[in-house]
């Protein structure tokens, strides 16, 4: 088996992976600790189902970078559309996987992805000291249209790239990405989730999850060059997202909010935040709630244990998962409320679910199918497209694989 456990991060390579740090609070050097019951899950069927997930997607970047985006295993039909922030996705959890797991194959994918993405959907934006990452490549469609999620995880995509092959991406246009952010970001820490060539920021439709991406995209950048601009913005957008809501019993399930906040601990000073340690670990334990309320359990059918989805869908139980486990690198040990112990058991049967679900063999092996099914492949319903594996599929389930085994089981044989 390839991957083998290595050695913890230094708070240097911050970028883009979680990091163990409280809001103030001492930590131990361990991660896990009694009261988190570290999960039954054993450390070989992870170990293999991050190896199988891991060749999956550096088996479906093509010569070109361009992942093999949507697949029906039973047909082998392929999907023509594309996505290109759940690219920037895929190549943000092979760099996570580097980083723990050295793979020269995973690192060759980033790097060629990440070429795929600045040669097709990749210019300038409004200004000529600022780049963005498109919706769709130049000439396709009738106007331009630049999502604030693409340039914020294409940041990150691409500085993570920058980091294990320094010189693939110009300095210039990751600042010049970061500059396209701060000019969707609004005085009050808020952005815009989208910008239409020749017309500008467009006001009326927020995305959910786009203000995460892009403060997870600034703080990178600020891990890489540690110009305080980058921090300051994403500290205004964190902030915003924590005061906007305080005032809600009810949060919505922002999981790229909790993977940004985990960014912040050790940097918090630098970041000129307007909220306060407390209001940031005040917001983040009310998404942890959220999440967890949203978790199936004892259902009628064993199978969809585990899932934060009725119907058995994975990303939102992958997705989900990532948020909770980086939630568990900042929240206090010394957890009076149980907060951490919840999180601890439902990630074990979160992570149990997604690994029945995993494609254990044939040629998708590694493939992760859009819901679960009895032995990895077809489908419990008779939605024809529910086997399909999508690289977001995997890239989320891959990213909660390797952010359990970093709390759980890296101290484990």
């Amino acid at each position: 088996m390839r991957c083998q456990v290595k050695p913890a991060w230094g708070v240097a390579t911050l970028c883009p992976i979680i990091v163990s740090f409280t809001f103030g609070l001492a930590l131990p050097a361990e991660h896990g600790t009694s009261s988190d019951r570290a999960p039954a899950i054993s450390a070989s069927s992870l170990s293999r189902a991050i190896a199988l997930s891991a060749a999956y997607l550096e088996q479906a970047c093509d010569s070109r970078g361009r992942f093999v985006y949507r697949v029906d295993p039973n047909s082998g039909r392929e999907s023509h559309s594309y996505n290109i922030i759940r690219h920037a996705g895929a190549i943000y959890s092979l760099a996570m996987l580097n980083r723990v797991h050295p793979d020269e194959k995973a690192k060759a994918a980033m790097v060629r992805a990440g070429s795929f993405m600045r040669s097709g959907y990749f210019s300038a934006g409004p200004d000529d000291d600022m780049f963005a990452v498109w919706s769709k490549p130049a000439g396709v469609g009738p106007a331009r249209v630049a999502d604030l999620g693409a340039t914020g995880l294409g940041l990150v995509a691409l500085t993570s790239i920058q980091m294990v092959k320094p010189g693939a991406v110009s300095m210039t246009e990751l600042e010049g990405m970061a500059r396209f952010l701060m000019l969707l970001q609004k005085s009050d820490g808020s952005f815009c989730s989208k910008y239409r060539l020749h017309t500008g920021p467009v006001e009326g439709w927020q995305s959910l999850y786009y203000p995460g991406e892009a403060i997870l995209g600034l703080a990178s950048l600020y891990g890489l060059d540690h110009n305080r601009q980058w921090l300051i913005a994403a500290g205004n957008g964190l902030s915003y997202l924590a005061r906007s809501r305080a005032g809600s019993r009810e949060v919505p399930p922002d999981h790229w909010a909790l993977i940004a906040t985990a960014q912040f601990p050790p940097f918090y000073g630098q970041s000129e935040c307007p909220a306060s340690r407390e209001e940031l670990l005040r917001h983040a334990m009310k998404i942890c709630r959220s999440l967890l309320a949203g978790q199936v359990a004892n259902a009628t059918q064993p199978d969809l244990d585990g899932s934060f989805d009725p119907d058995g869908r994975t990303a939102p139980t992958a997705t989900r998962l990532e948020g909770l486990l980086a939630a568990l690198e900042f929240l206090p040990k010394n957890d009076p409320t149980g907060l951490r112990a919840a999180i601890a058991t439902a990630v074990q049967s979160g992570i149990s679910f997604l690994l029945r679900a995993q494609i254990k063999s044939g040629q998708y092996a590694g493939g992760m199918p859009g819901e679960i099914t009895r032995e990895g492949a077809g489908t419990r319903r008779a939605d024809p497209g529910a086997s399909d594996v999508r690289i977001d599929y995997v890239q989320h389930a891959l990213s909660a694989f390797l952010r359990y085994q970093r709390i759980f089981l890296a101290a484990k044989p």
